[in-house]
């Protein structure tokens, strides 16, 4: 009886269909071993670098220019104040500038001044309802907070809460921004990436081909099922070759 072997068009199959997915199963396979064992790599919250957070289309800052007063820097990235490198409060971009005033820090961001005591705390926001205009620009002058209105220049009182137009020619000095240190904006570019986006998503988006859109699912799907083929193809071969 004569020994059944395996046709040349079943290697022949076997061989190119291998080929052709041989990159996504590479994908699919390096990705799935690192995702079981994210946790123990300690990557499962760490966020993306700046670069690849962009190419999800995060609004992650390419740079960030701050105002340095009384030896501290402060900064405005994403909506969020950043007293010396570390995110501390909420404040709405732009950030308009950074006075001392009656002993507080007054920060001014685009829709309040924020009131902050010694240590960076907040003590207060104050809006349209403490009786703050709406402003473009802040400084000082001799006698303290100097708002620049669409009607003017304006002097407010963070104590009184209540604000005293000045003359158009009137003197002050406007809060300016400026470089940051390097390391400075390094750090507080990288905590403007969202928290969502992080290894661990980075990893399955891979394995599931959605970092590059249907496509790139397609192809994943499609290698999936082109192994479950192989695996067939390949026990029919096996199983022909041993009779």
């Amino acid at each position: 009886m004569n020994q059944r072997k395996p046709t040349r068009q079943w290697r022949r199959w076997h061989r190119w269909l291998g080929l052709a997915v041989a990159l996504p199963v590479l994908v699919l396979s390096v990705t799935g071993v690192l995702l079981n064992h994210i946790d123990s790599f300690g990557w499962s919250s760490r966020p993306l670098p700046p670069l690849l957070a962009r190419w999800y289309g995060a609004p992650v800052p390419k740079s960030v220019s701050g105002i340095a007063l009384d030896h501290r820097w402060y900064a405005q990235a994403n909506d969020s104040l950043f007293i010396d490198g570390e995110k501390s409060l909420y404040c709405r971009a732009p950030l308009r500038g950074v006075v001392q005033d009656n002993g507080w820090t007054v920060v001014g961001c685009a829709d309040a001044l924020l009131l902050l005591d010694a240590q960076g705390q907040q003590v207060e926001r104050m809006g349209p309802a403490y009786g703050v205009p709406a402003f473009s620009a802040m400084g000082r002058n001799d006698q303290g907070l100097v708002l620049k209105t669409e009607q003017g220049l304006s002097q407010y009182d963070v104590d009184q809460l209540a604000s005293v137009t000045l003359p158009d020619d009137a003197a002050w000095t406007p809060s300016r921004q400026q470089s940051l240190p390097d390391t400075m904006k390094q750090r507080i570019v990288a905590q403007s990436v969202p928290p969502s986006l992080n290894w661990q998503r980075l990893l399955l988006d891979l394995h599931a081909g959605r970092l590059f859109g249907l496509a790139g699912q397609l192809v994943m799907d499609l290698a999936a099922l082109v192994l479950v083929i192989l695996a067939l193809t390949g026990t029919v071969i096996w199983s022909r070759s041993r009779r």
